[in-house]
């Protein structure tokens, strides 16, 4: 409030964005664990809110990782992105809350695992090669990990594949024990 306060004293409001982003979150007993060593949402979610002058308010169920922050702020400041950015712009999100510019987000937690999260599943593999899958409409808290599920079978399959071209795409090397 403090911020905002002083942008409007200082009639600088209408000609600047605000982010708000933090690290990711930290284990505090949640699914009997502690610190960062999986890949549950309560490790790999993060907030994130963007405030842009001439842009309604919004809330969105669109995808996006913290790479997508440097080709979004760039876009807005009317600056070039170079190819090689990994990241995607969220302005299309900012613009109309209902688009969407990724299918699935990736998040790290090297050297214990990766996780591909979708609109509607969670996967996670570690490094000593076990996995988990969660229907998160189902499940949003992640109690039930369906990766020996027939039913899911090609769920995870796909979410296998896509989370390794994912990975293969930016360069990113896995190792499993």
């Amino acid at each position: 409030g403090r911020i905002l306060d002083a942008l409007d004293e200082l009639g600088l409001r209408q000609s600047t964005a605000i982010v708000l982003v933090s690290d990711h979150g930290y284990h505090l007993g949640e699914h009997t664990f502690w610190a960062k060593k999986n890949l549950h949402e309560e490790i790999s979610r993060v907030p994130l809110i963007i405030s842009v002058p001439g842009m309604k308010p919004g809330r969105t169920n669109a995808l996006a990782e913290l790479v997508d922050m440097y080709p979004t702020l760039a876009e807005l400041a009317g600056l070039s992105v170079p190819e090689k950015v990994q990241g995607k712009s969220l302005v299309q999100v900012l613009r109309d809350p209902s688009a969407s510019v990724r299918e699935g987000a990736l998040a790290l937690l090297l050297p214990y695992g990766v996780a591909w999260r979708t609109q509607d599943y969670a996967y996670m593999r570690y490094r000593d090669n076990t996995e988990e899958l969660y229907d998160m409409r189902r499940d949003p808290k992640q109690f039930s990990n369906l990766v020996s599920t027939r039913e899911y079978a090609a769920v995870l399959k796909r979410l296998r594949v896509q989370s390794a071209v994912r990975l293969q795409e930016e360069g990113i090397k896995f190792d499993i024990k």
